[in-house]
């Protein structure tokens, strides 16, 4: 079996199967494990994952949300995408989750090789974390590459980073080759299954995976990524705010996820971390706002956060919605209608005391009537045998759109 993921994941599942060959060793017996299904196998494998997101994940959300209101730090502990992908898709994303908000947390209060050492850790564990990698450059670079001080600032930084790596990739110098081709498969294809993309989408249209070589698909790919990462990341590297850190860590994976090569569904959780900070705009920046104010600078700084607020819960539910394709696969319908209901209940608790555009309000639940009408047709209408995908594809598509817009909703952001 080959290492799909960097050395930590590899770290992470020999230390799992030393604990299981501890327990029972016949859950880890060589070729004999293979196909192993029993009860308790099952719920050590659970465990371990839920374990992860304790230690990694569910510490930090607390301590960023730790001065928020109880629905809305519910409502971030709620989110329906993650648990579904790592306790029903059966993944540790949470691991490298958790470490990328560490780092963030970190970065944002200036603790900055602490912060650069967590996000080697998280790049190690797996390498889908490369999407937030351009923004972590340039907020660390622009404030420092002025001045003396700030280049050797950058230096520690730099030998913290190399260090973090040698560590990890120790053990695997003599092999390091073969992990990364396994890491970044470009023999895999553009994109995987109903991935709600741009490559995906346009497919639909045109079978650009059989016009193009592969060759010419990867640097298509770059092309289009650099071109929509790169005007964020210049903003950032101009005026490098914690908040704008937020928006261009946003923004980068955004665009990473609609552009790259080779994007699997579940890759809509990279930008979904850094999204669910933007429900914390509201609270916080009004509270924190000068008692001086008049009410009427008051009043629009509360409409302008709350518009920050309700795009993040819905890029939430779409996240969620666009893996129904994956979802669907695992069997996991029941758990999905159930998340989905907590976290909409959740959401009529949150918005129900704020300030919102009516035009947004809208478009918001237009955009949920959507997704519903999409489901409602999946379960009553047969699709034509032609097209024996149409719903899956159409969930895709209707999602990528959503994506698109929100896209470009960040970056105006951005630049405000």
């Amino acid at each position: 079996w080959g290492l799909d993921y960097p050395p930590l994941t590899a770290l992470h599942s020999r230390l799992l199967g030393h604990a299981a060959h501890h327990l029972n060793s016949s859950w880890v017996a060589l070729h004999a494990s293979r196909g192993e299904e029993t009860h308790h196998h099952k719920i050590f494998m659970r465990l371990s994952v839920l374990l992860a997101e304790l230690l990694h994940l569910a510490p930090m959300l607390v301590l960023v949300y730790a001065d928020n209101n109880v629905p809305a730090l519910l409502l971030v502990a709620l989110t329906p995408a993650q648990p579904l992908i790592d306790h029903g898709h059966f993944q540790y994303n949470c691991v490298s989750l958790g470490l990328t908000l560490c780092a963030v947390y970190a970065l944002a209060r200036q603790h900055l090789c602490i912060g650069s050492a967590l996000f080697c850790l998280a790049l190690n564990y797996k390498q889908m974390s490369l999407y937030h990698a351009l923004p972590f450059f340039f907020f660390i670079l622009g404030p420092r590459y002025k001045s003396i001080e700030g280049i050797k600032e950058i230096i520690k930084i730099g030998i913290t980073v190399v260090s973090t790596f040698a560590l990890c990739w120790a053990p695997f110098l003599g092999t390091a080759g073969d992990v990364v081709m396994r890491m970044f498969p470009f023999n895999r294809g553009l994109f995987e299954d109903k991935v709600a993309n741009f490559w995906c989408s346009l497919s639909i249209l045109i079978k650009v995976k059989d016009l193009l070589s592969r060759v010419t698909l990867v640097r298509a790919a770059l092309f289009l990524t650099v071109l929509a990462v790169l005007p964020s990341q210049l903003l950032l590297f101009r005026d490098p705010t914690p908040n704008k850190f937020i928006l261009a860590l946003t923004n980068s994976a955004l665009g990473f996820f609609l552009f790259s090569f080779h994007v699997h569904e579940k890759t809509i959780l990279i930008p979904l971390t850094t999204v669910v900070l933007l429900y914390k705009s509201s609270s916080s920046n009004t509270t924190s706002s000068n008692t001086s104010t008049s009410n009427t600078s008051a009043s629009n700084t509360s409409a302008s956060n709350t518009n920050v607020n309700l795009p993040a819960i819905w890029f939430t539910i779409i996240a969620t919605y666009s893996m129904w394709p994956l979802l669907q696969k695992d069997e996991l319908e029941i758990m999905y209608i159930a998340s989905m209901g907590v976290f909409l209940t959740l959401t009529c608790i949150v918005l129900r005391n704020q300030e919102t555009s009516l035009h947004l309000l809208r478009g918001f639940l237009l955009s949920l009537f959507g997704c519903a009408v999409i489901h409602a047709l999946e379960v009553f209408v047969e699709p034509p045998s032609r097209y024996p995908h149409l719903w899956p594809t159409l969930c895709s598509a209707y999602s990528s759109v959503h994506f698109g817009m929100f896209f470009c909703y960040y970056n105006y952001l951005q630049i405000q």
